[in-house]
C-alpha cells in the first residue's frame, strides 16, 4: 500500500527510434539498421520512476484522442501509475516525437508537440482532486500553468518539487510557491547563473545566486560523475557518485530528481535521498534505454547492498 503519493504533471508523447549508418544527403535513400516505438516525455519518465520505487504516482498530461494515446494510456497503467487525470484532446494528436541515432554518436531529435500545447489550467486544477502529497514539475509545459501549478500547491499546502529542466528563459521563478527542492543539471545551471558548477565554490556559488530568483528549500545540483551538490540556504554537502560502468545516460538525470523525491517523501532527509538518487542513477546509466530500464526500489537495494551502502 503506498504511503505518499506524486501528482506528475508534464508531457507524454509516443517515441520512434532510428538507428541508421549516417544521414542521407540530399536526393540520396540510406539503408536503416532498425526502429522502434516506444514511451516519450519526461513527464511520463517521472512517473513511471515514482512508481517504480513504491510511490502512489498520478500522473497527468494531455492526450490526443487516438491510437497512440490510448497505447500510452495502457502502458501506464501497467506501470501501476493512476491515468484518471490524464485528458483527451479531440482537435490534435498525441505529441510524437522521431529520435536518430547514427553510428558514428550523433543523435538528432525531432518533436511533434501535439496534444501537449494545449496542456492548460483545467489539467492542472482536475489533478488536484487526487489530492496529493507532492507535486512534481519539469519546465516542459507552458510558463502560466507552471505558476499556476504551484500557486495550487501553496494553496493546498503541497511542497513542490522541480526537475528545473529545459532551461526557460521569460519563466519569472521568483513566482514559483512552496519549493521544496529545486534541481538543474549542470548545463542548465550555467544558463540560469552563468556559473560553471565544477569545483565547490564555483557550486556554492552558483546555489547562492539561484537563491536569489527562487525561493526554495533546498537547491540539489546534478553533476554527472561528480555527484550532486546539496544547498539549504546556509550550508553545503557534496553527495559523491557510485562507480559503474556506463552504457547509456539517456533519461539518467530524470531518474535521479524523482528517486530522491520519492526517497524525500519517505523519510525527509535530503542527504540520504540525494544517496539514493545517485545509486538509482547509476543502475539506470549501466543500461541501455529509457523507459523499459527504470530501475526499481528492488534494484536500488541490491545495488546498494553490493557496495555497502546503508539505505534509510
Amino acid at each position: 500500500m503506498f504511503n505518499r503519493t506524486v501528482l506528475t504533471l508534464g508531457k507524454a508523447e509516443m517515441k520512434m527510434v532510428m538507428n541508421i549508418g549516417s544521414i542521407p544527403t540530399v536526393g540520396r535513400t540510406v539503408k536503416g539498421t532498425d526502429y522502434a516505438y516506444a514511451p516519450g516525455g519526461r513527464g511520463g519518465l517521472a512517473a513511471v520512476t515514482f512508481a517504480s520505487h513504491s510511490v502512489g504516482s498520478v500522473f497527468c498530461a494531455r492526450l490526443g484522442n487516438d491510437e497512440n494515446g490510448e497505447t500510452l494510456i495502457n502502458y501506464y497503467d501497467r506501470c501501476r501509475v493512476d491515468t484518471r487525470y490524464m485528458t483527451r484532446d479531440n482537435d490534435e494528436p498525441t505529441g510524437f516525437s522521431v529520435t536518430i541515432n547514427e553510428a558514428n554518436g550523433t543523435t538528432r531529435s525531432i518533436v511533434f508537440p501535439g496534444a501537449n500545447d494545449n496542456f492548460g489550467r483545467n489539467e492542472v486544477e482536475g489533478a488536484f482532486l487526487c489530492y496529493p502529497d507532492a507535486l512534481y514539475l519539469q519546465f516542459d509545459l507552458p510558463d502560466r500553468e507552471i505558476v499556476a501549478a504551484t500557486r495550487m500547491a501553496q494553496r493546498w499546502r503541497v511542497p513542490v518539487f522541480i526537475d528545473a529542466g529545459p532551461r526557460k528563459f521569460e519563466l519569472p521563478l521568483e513566482k514559483l510557491e512552496n519549493v521544496e527542492i529545486f534541481s538543474p543539471n549542470e548545463e542548465e545551471v550555467f544558463n540560469y547563473t552563468g556559473i560553471l558548477p565544477r569545483t565547490p565554490e564555483n557550486s556554492l556559488n552558483a546555489c547562492m545566486s539561484l537563491a536569489t530568483k527562487i525561493q526554495a528549500k533546498y537547491i540539489v545540483l546534478k553533476l554527472g560523475e561528480k555527484g550532486c551538490f546539496i544547498y539549504d540556504g546556509s550550508y553545503y554537502d557534496v553527495v559523491p557518485s557510485y562507480d559503474t560502468t556506463f552504457i547509456d545516460g539517456s533519461g539518467a538525470g530524470d531518474v535521479f530528481t524523482a528517486s530522491m523525491t520519492a526517497d524525500y517523501l519517505r523519510h525527509g532527509d535530503i542527504k540520504a535521498a540525494c544517496r539514493y538518487a545517485n545509486l538509482a542513477a547509476a543502475v539506470m546509466v549501466s543500461r541501455e534505454g529509457t523507459y523499459d530500464v527504470i530501475p526499481t526500489h528492488e534494484d536500488v537495494k541490491r545495488f546498494a547492498d553490493r557496495l555497502g551502502v546503508t539505505l534509510n
